[in-house]
Parts: structure tokens; sequence; C-alpha cells
């Protein structure tokens, strides 16, 4: 597979209902949803767009395979939220590109602070977080609305 065979696409009304698919798929692999994920993932204009957000896609194929959102939470904070990878894309290295694109799009929205909170168990994605450039630190649990998470990280800009 090459590189440009996954496409990044921008959030639109119509793709919406992607995000809630492919993040439920990924959620319910390891949890249960809570209010919080309900919310965004049924709203996500209102809860992640709206607020100065973004959400991005991954088309593979014609199809797509993955999301991620970036949540604002000031003007110099954002939190990575929802990367979500449908089941047949796993093995893509999609998450790479995802990451890649939503950390281009705090950039441009001058971001000077990157954040995700997760969970020991998804230790493929702790590595993958690392890959893109976060580093751990103290978990934080005044930063999110998620309240399953035991790891937190952040990635700081200049």
């Amino acid at each position: 597979m090459s590189d440009s065979s996954i496409q990044i696409l921008p959030y639109s009304a119509e793709r919406a209902i992607y995000f809630k698919t492919i993040n439920l798929e990924w959620i319910e692999q390891f949890f249960v949803v809570e209010a919080e994920d309900a919310k965004v993932l049924n709203d996500p204009q209102t809860h992640i767009i709206d607020k100065g957000g973004d959400i991005v896609f991954a088309q593979y194929q014609g199809d797509i395979v993955g999301t991620c959102g970036l949540k604002k939470w000031d003007d110099e904070s954002y939190e990575l939220v929802k990367m979500g990878v449908t089941p047949k894309a796993q093995g893509l290295h999609l998450g790479q590109k995802l990451g890649q694109a939503i950390i281009d799009s705090a950039r441009k929205k001058g971001c000077k602070r990157l954040f995700l909170e997760s969970n020991r168990k998804l230790t493929p994605a702790i590595n993958l977080y690392k890959k893109l450039g976060f580093k751990e630190i103290e978990f934080q649990d005044s930063c999110s609305d998620y309240q399953r998470c035991d790891i937190s990280m952040e990635m700081l800009f200049d």
C-alpha cells in the first residue's frame, strides 16, 4: 500500500455518520460508551467543530476507514480525541497519517499544547502517540471529560 492510496478528508455534515460509526466500533472493543462519548459522537458539530476544533477522515479505496478529532479547550490548548479506524483497515497504518493530519490542523490553529488521555490497555495506541511526538506526563484528571483514562500525554509547540 502506498502512502498516496490513503486520502485525508475534512469534516462535513455528510461524513459525521462515519465519525460516529467508526468511533463506536473502536470504543466498544475496549469500553462501555459513556455519556461524554455519546454526546460527542451524536453531535460532533456542536461538541467539536462549532467550538473551534476539527475532525479529519481517512479514505482508502473509496471507503471512509478512519477518523480523528481535535477538541478545543482554550486559545492555546487542544485535546486529540476519538481516533478510530475500522476493523477492516487495521494494519494499514492509518493512525500515523490521521495523527499527523490532526497535529497539522492543531498547528494551523495556533495550538501551543496538544494533549490526550488514554488507557494502558491500548498499548499499541500509546506507541503510535509516542511515534507522533507525544510525551507521557503525570496524569491530570482535570484536563478531560473522560473518566476511564489512566495515562496523559502531551505535545508542546513553539
